[in-house]
């Protein structure tokens, strides 16, 4: 009856517990008498076949799991180099393009600077009351030769700009005439527009007058020149002061070709324009 008792009160599962125990810890002692073993042998070289036989079979297994990584980590140095250089190669391509946009910017205010430095000996020499302006457009949308007879300038009624006043360059070469006019922009006629019109004199022995316009968008005439008067070639064309708004003096082209027609009453010169109008970035309004 004690013994029944005893049973009950203490459970199946100590026994089990112990069990395992037992087993775990036999199993430790062997497995640590065995290693202590091989150590053993190891020491008296009884097994060194054994070893030499096992290093043989794991060699090539050993080299190969070498190969495999070695392997690996090329192509991982390979691929982070290539992204290191990638990114170096962007980082040079946003320094190269900084650059020329500052080299731009450079140029554009070197250019500028020795046009204004062009104005101003020009202006300051003749004593001219000007006003400086920037050519913000140039040519008609509606001409389908592109051809640049007109230009916008960025100064208007508001700075004292109106019809009829002459615009010239910075080498004091007139480029044109004020045509219309708003608060603050004006557009310009060039002098190869054939409703510019200039009174205009040949720098020749008889200070030959006439009427210089523009011819087809590209060049330049001189027309109502008597018979009698002798022009040539290479002879220079400049305003002669005739227009209330427009000083004398100021060079309109180079007589490049001369028509004379013995049953005419007068002769004709086409001149060229001295200035290329796409290089007019800054031009000065002449002001009586």
């Amino acid at each position: 009856m004690f013994k029944d008792r005893h049973e009950k009160i203490i459970p199946k599962a100590y026994f089990a517990k112990g069990l395992m125990f037992k087993m775990n810890t036999r199993r430790m002692l062997t497995i640590i008498a065995v290693i202590g073993l091989l150590i053993f042998l190891h020491f008296l070289n009884i097994l060194r076949p054994a070893e030499r036989l096992l290093v043989n079979l794991l060699n090539p297994i050993m080299s190969g799991i070498y190969s495999v990584g070695s392997n690996l980590r090329i192509k991982y140095n390979e691929q982070t180099s290539k992204i290191d250089l990638l990114e170096a190669t962007k980082q040079l391509e946003a320094r190269v393009n900084q650059l020329i946009e500052e080299n731009v910017k450079l140029k554009i205010i070197e250019e500028e600077n020795k046009i204004l430095r062009d104005y101003l000996k020009f202006l300051t020499n003749n004593k001219f009351n000007y006003l400086m302006s920037n050519v913000i457009s140039r040519g008609d949308l509606t001409d389908i030769t592109r051809r640049t007879e007109t230009i916008v300038i960025d100064k208007g009624l508001k700075d004292g700009v109106y019809p009829g006043l002459g615009v010239v360059s910075s080498e004091g070469i007139i480029i044109g005439k004020v045509v219309e006019v708003k608060d603050r922009i004006s557009k310009v006629y060039l002098t190869n527009n054939n409703k510019c019109k200039l009174a205009a004199t040949i720098l020749n022995q008889e200070k030959t007058n006439g009427i210089a316009e523009g011819e087809l968008g590209l060049t330049i005439k001189m027309e109502f020149i008597p018979q009698s008067e002798e022009v040539i070639v290479n002879d220079i064309i400049v305003t002669s002061g005739l227009e209330q708004s427009i000083p004398r003096g100021l060079v309109i082209g180079r007589v490049t070709e001369v028509n004379k027609e013995s049953n005419e009453l007068w002769q004709t010169a086409r001149l060229s324009p001295i200035v290329d109008s796409d290089d007019l970035i800054i031009v000065s309004v002449l002001l009586p």
